[in-house]
C-alpha cells in the first residue's frame, strides 16, 4: 500500500493547486482523478471550454475586425458545429498536456479511478482498467467540482433546452 502526505480527490483548480503547493512544500503528494483526463470540470466543461467557444465563434464571424474591414467582414462564412468543436478540442488538448506537464515537473503522482474512503485516512481507489488499490495519506482534500445545477421546473430536454455541459456535445449551431 503505497502512503502520502497528501491525497487531492480531483485535479480541477482547486486540487491541482493545492496538490502543487504541497509538493513544492516537500510533501508526498496523490491525485486521483475520476475522468479520463485531468483538469475537472474547469478545463473540460466549464470556464475554458465556453470562453474557448466565445473567442472562437468572435473570430469566425470576424466580429472584432469589423470596424477595420466593415460590417460584412466574416472570416469563414458558415460555421459548423464541427469548426468549433475542433477549435475546443486543439485548446482542450493543449491545458491538459500543461497540467500533465506541472505535475511532473513538480513529482505529483496521479491516477485515474473513482476514490472510496474505507477509513479517514485510506482510500480504495478503483482504477479506470479496473484494477483496485488502496492508499493512505497523512492529509486527504475533497476538491471534486461541480456539475450543472438542473431544476425540475425546467424540461431539459437535450436538444433545444440544454445545460452548460450538453452545449459542448451540439450537433449543429441553433439558428435564430
Amino acid at each position: 500500500m503505497m502512503n502520502y502526505d497528501l491525497i487531492v480527490i480531483g485535479s480541477g483548480p482547486a486540487g491541482r493547486r493545492a496538490a502543487i503547493q504541497a509538493a513544492k512544500l516537500g510533501k508526498k503528494v496523490l491525485v486521483v482523478e475520476k475522468g479520463s483526463r485531468v483538469g475537472g470540470v474547469s478545463v473540460h466543461t466549464g470556464t475554458i471550454p465556453s470562453k474557448t467557444l466565445r473567442e472562437t465563434a468572435l473570430n469566425l464571424t470576424g466580429w472584432r475586425e469589423r470596424g477595420f474591414y466593415g460590417r460584412s467582414y466574416r472570416v469563414k462564412q458558415e460555421i459548423s458545429a464541427d469548426d468549433l468543436r475542433r477549435r475546443l478540442l486543439i485548446t482542450l488538448d493543449h491545458e491538459v498536456e500543461v497540467l500533465e506537464h506541472q505535475f511532473a515537473r513538480n513529482r505529483v503522482h496521479h491516477l485515474r479511478g473513482r476514490a472510496e474512503f474505507v477509513d479517514r485516512n485510506t482510500l480504495s481507489i478503483e482504477k479506470n482498467d479496473g484494477e483496485v488499490v488502496r492508499v493512505t495519506a497523512t492529509s486527504i482534500l475533497l476538491a471534486i467540482g461541480t456539475r450543472p445545477y438542473r431544476p425540475d421546473s425546467i424540461p431539459f430536454d437535450g436538444e433545444k433546452i440544454i445545460d452548460s455541459d450538453e452545449l459542448l456535445e451540439i450537433q449543429e449551431i441553433p439558428v435564430r
